[in-house]
Order: structure tokens, then sequence, then C-alpha cells
């Protein structure tokens, strides 16, 4: 009888260890690595540059490690003293340490506060996370207010909210002049053509696609927020006897 008992004994606790074994080593998973998280947040707002560090001209990455919970909410953000960002050097060893400023360090890590991620699921289980956010400060564009910038978008065509057909010229039509007509355009931040030029296409052609291009409307693009000129050229296509075409 005490064999049995010792027997039943011994077997209850192999399987009470078992037990807590499991639920060790489930706890143990609750908390995952997502490594560099800063494309992974639903909302990342932007630092505030404080006015201190923009009048010495600090800059530079600040590395902040955050723990998100099984919500997506940020718990925690401390700002690690050095940042090893960049690529490796020429030889292939592993990018220098840089400090981080201490100016800029508090306003890393209450932006990191305020950012949001989805739940991120473990064996369909919700899980904390832990991770990093990288904020780049650039003083030299943080301290004034630039010019608007222009870029070169390509054709447009198919980026126009409205965009005229151009009249096909009677001498055009009667010489049977035909082809396609390319027109550089420059659109300002409010999606207005405010300079045409026809850059390619037949001579009896080109003024009409001017004429054209310059009616054409499009949405403003917008770069780092900021509605921004750009380039880009417009082509039409005339066939001899239609109506022509943009294309």
């Amino acid at each position: 009888m005490n064999k049995l008992f010792s027997g039943f004994v011994g077997v209850f606790l192999s399987l009470t260890v078992a037990v807590v074994a499991v639920v060790a080593q489930e706890n143990a998973v609750r908390t995952v690595n997502g490594g560099v998280l800063n494309g992974k947040a639903v909302s990342l707002p932007k630092p505030e540059y404080p006015a201190d560090a923009k009048n010495e001209g600090a800059e530079g990455s600040i590395a902040v490690n955050i723990t998100i919970d099984e919500n997506g909410n940020v718990t925690s953000a401390k700002a690690l003293p050095n940042y090893f960002g960049g690529k490796k050097t020429d030889a292939g060893d592993a990018p220098e340490a840089k400090p981080a400023n201490p100016l800029l360090i508090e306003a890393a890590e209450k932006a990191a506060m305020g950012a949001r991620f989805s739940p991120t699921l473990l064996s369909s289980q919700p899980v904390r996370v832990t991770g990093m956010i990288v904020y780049n400060f650039v003083a030299s564009s943080s301290q004034d207010v630039k010019s608007p910038k222009t870029i070169d978008d390509g054709i447009l065509n198919g980026k126009a909210i409205s965009m005229p057909a151009p009249t096909y010229p009677p001498a055009a039509r009667a010489v049977g002049a035909s082809g396609t007509v390319s027109v550089e355009v420059t659109i300002d931040e409010q999606g207005n053509v405010i300079n045409a030029r026809a850059v390619s296409g037949h001579p009896l052609l080109q003024r009409a696609a001017t004429e054209a291009a310059r009616n054409a409307t499009f949405s403003p693009t917008y770069l780092s927020g900021q509605p921004i000129k750009i380039t880009g050229i417009v082509v039409y296509n005339f066939v001899a006897g239609t109506k022509p075409d943009d294309k």
C-alpha cells in the first residue's frame, strides 16, 4: 500500500513539474524581438526639433529601444547611448558607433512613446514586442523653410485630373501631318501647368499640343508632407483624319 501511495505521489509530482515547465515555457515566449520597427508602425509621430538643438545645429541619429504591449501600445522608451547604423566600411567592418546627442534624446523618446503598432500574434496569441525606432535629425532641413523643390516625374498623362484633347490644326490636316508630340510642362504646387513647351513632334502640330497642355490640371504632388513643383512630359498622338489622342 505504501509503495502504491509512493508511486502515486511520484507521478503527481512529475506531472506538476511538467505543467510548471510548460507554463514557464509559454511565459518565456510572450516577448519577442522585432528588430528595427520604423516600418511596422501604424502611427509614428515625428519628433519635435528642440529649440536649443536647432540653435546649436545638433543633428544625428537617435535609436530608441521600446517595448510594445499586446495591444500595440508603447509602454517604455529609452534612447541608446550609441547608434551603430550606417553602411559597413570598405574593409567590410561594422560601422562605427555614433554617440547620441543629449539635446535630441528627450524629443526622440517622447515621439517613440506616441507610436502605435498592430498587435503581434504568436500561435494566435498576442505577445509583447521589443525593438528599436530610429529617428534622424537633420539640422539643415529643420531650421529654415526652404523654397519649394522641383522634381522630374516622367510621363504625366496618366496623372492628370483634366487633360483636354488638342485641336487638329487645319494646315496639319491638309498635308496629312501626324505622329506624337511631346510637351514638357512645369506644374505648380496647386497642380496647375505654369509652363509648357514642345520638345519633339511635327512642327505643324506642336503649337496645338502646347496649348492643350497648358489647360491640363493635376493633383498636387507632396514631398515630406509639403506641396512641390514638378516637371514632366505630356504626350499627344495625332492621327491624320481622326481626332488626336493623348497617350
